[in-house]
């Protein structure tokens, strides 16, 4: 078969497993009133898998998933894609049917819901579709299942599309429109889910942003400049030299050659000019205090 291929034959593997524990799970109380735990059955590499809240009297009669009444309504609207129940994957939240059909504890939904959710991990489904307020309130709590219905959500890295539980729809003919129109919104929530796993599986380009460059240090003025090199000029002259590189030579300790008198004067000449240059300005700019204000 075309379907055999490693990864189907180990996702088909994983899952027998899991329907082993199930049969033999005694981990709350309804292990004691069922007759056939109801694992799930479908293809193992689904791309849809629909999950309800938990196996009615048929399904405990057969141990297999949504074979009533409103099973049967199930496989007419997966007919309708056009798609067989073999090509999807069929489960439910709690394993074993529930006395008189109530509705599961806490207590028993937290017990076997683990299994669920290692049957999400192992087949990978694009999209999840709750059936009916049970179903979606264990995925995301806050939505209510009839403002839901059809819609597509991105929930936990996957794509989730509700419907109303195929037994409303038995019941209530507008229930049942609703359903039939709804059921064709899942080749868009497949498209959704395709465009989401690249997403989540595709690392984010690295930034072609150029650098900004580093900003440039403000121009001096040439006054400006003539004293900070005046005052370069008097700092290197009173610093003592290296004396890794030069003879330590005190020149207060003999007298000054008429070179070094002149190279003191001019030095001096310099600082002075540059600060009265300086001086004379300051005095004719201008300043708008606009730019100095952030207001």
């Amino acid at each position: 078969m075309a379907d055999e291929t490693p990864k189907h034959a180990a996702a088909s593997d994983q899952l027998a497993a899991i329907v082993a524990e199930v049969a033999a799970c005694q981990k709350c109380p309804l292990a004691q009133t069922r007759t056939n735990t109801v694992p799930g059955e479908g293809s193992p590499t689904a791309e849809i898998m629909f999950v309800g809240e938990g196996p009615g009297a048929e399904e405990d009669r057969t141990g297999r998933p949504f074979v009533g009444r409103a099973g049967r309504f199930l496989d007419e609207l997966i007919e309708s894609l056009p798609m067989r129940r073999e090509d999807v994957y069929i489960a439910n939240i709690v394993k074993c049917r529930p006395p008189n059909n109530r509705d599961p504890e806490r207590a028993e939904v937290n017990e076997c819901s683990n299994y669920l959710r290692r049957q999400i991990d192992i087949i990978d489904p694009l999209v999840i579709v709750p059936l009916g307020r049970h179903a979606l309130g264990w995925f995301m709590p806050d939505l209510r299942i009839t403002a839901s219905n059809g819609k597509i959500f991105r929930y936990d890295n996957r794509v989730l599309m509700p419907l109303l539980h195929p037994s409303s729809g038995l019941r209530n003919p507008e229930h049942a429109r609703m359903l039939r129109e709804s059921i064709h919104n899942l080749r868009d929530a497949i498209l959704e889910g395709i465009r989401f796993r690249r997403e989540v599986s595709q690392p984010a380009p690295p930034s072609t942003a150029e650098p900004e460059p580093e900003p440039m240090p403000p121009a001096l003025s040439p006054q400006t400049q003539i004293v900070e090199e005046a005052e370069i000029v008097a700092v290197a002259a009173t610093e003592e030299p290296d004396s890794s590189t030069q003879p330590a030579v005190n020149l207060f300790e003999r007298p000054q050659s008429d070179e070094e008198v002149q190279a003191e004067l001019k030095r001096q000449r310099a600082i002075e000019e540059a600060q009265e240059a300086s001086e004379n300005e300051t005095e004719s700019v201008e300043v708008d205090d606009r730019q100095f204000s952030f207001f």
